[in-house]
């Protein structure tokens, strides 16, 4: 709560006291410093905001850590972890793929008759290769196999210009004199 709150409950004549004064700046100085560890608690209670209560969730859900991950890392595991609800649809294994990815790229294709799936990712977005293995392997249904490829995406632009001609030519009975060779000559240009 700030100093000019916090006097404002207090009658004209008792806020003008300084010793009154003094008590409110020290007053208003506890009390932001409680609102702030009262508000760092309640970020605790949820996956998305939590830091120092990520390991509780870890416990709670038995998701094994790495010294050396983020928290964006941990909190994806763990979100990982309790949004898993089948059946798995592209959207979702292509939801899955961005946690882990810099930029969203994935994108999740189903080949046909042969039960496998590709999750095409542009390279320059992967970072964490075993944590999408893993999400994948416990997400995907259990009889489909897939392919993670990872490629350049890149867009290339090719300039050229295609003359389609089609010619019909008159057969040797119906030709005449003064009547051209061809029949239709229709042109296209591509370019």
């Amino acid at each position: 709560m700030k100093y000019e709150e916090m006097i404002e409950y207090l009658p004209p004549f008792i806020a003008r006291l300084r010793e009154m004064q003094e008590i409110i700046s020290t007053e208003a100085k506890e009390m932001d410093d409680q609102q702030d560890l009262t508000f760092d608690a309640t970020d605790q209670l949820f996956i998305s905001t939590a830091t120092w209560g990520l390991d509780r969730w870890e416990r709670i859900l038995n998701v094994t850590r790495d010294p050396d991950d983020s928290y964006e890392i941990r909190r994806a595991r763990l979100i990982n972890r309790t949004s898993n609800i089948p059946p798995a649809t592209y959207r979702a294994l292509e939801r899955v793929v961005n946690r882990f990815l810099k930029n969203p790229s994935a994108r999740v294709r189903l080949v046909e008759e042969e039960y496998r799936f590709t999750v095409d990712v542009d390279i320059d977005d992967l970072q964490h290769v075993r944590l999408i293995v893993e999400a994948l392997e416990n997400m995907k249904p259990a009889h489909l196999a897939y392919v993670l490829r990872p490629a350049f995406e890149e867009r290339i632009k090719i300039k050229d210009t295609v003359i389609l001609n089609q010619r019909r030519y008159r057969r040797v009975r119906e030709l005449r004199v003064g009547l051209s060779v061809t029949l239709d000559n229709n042109e296209v240009v591509l370019r």
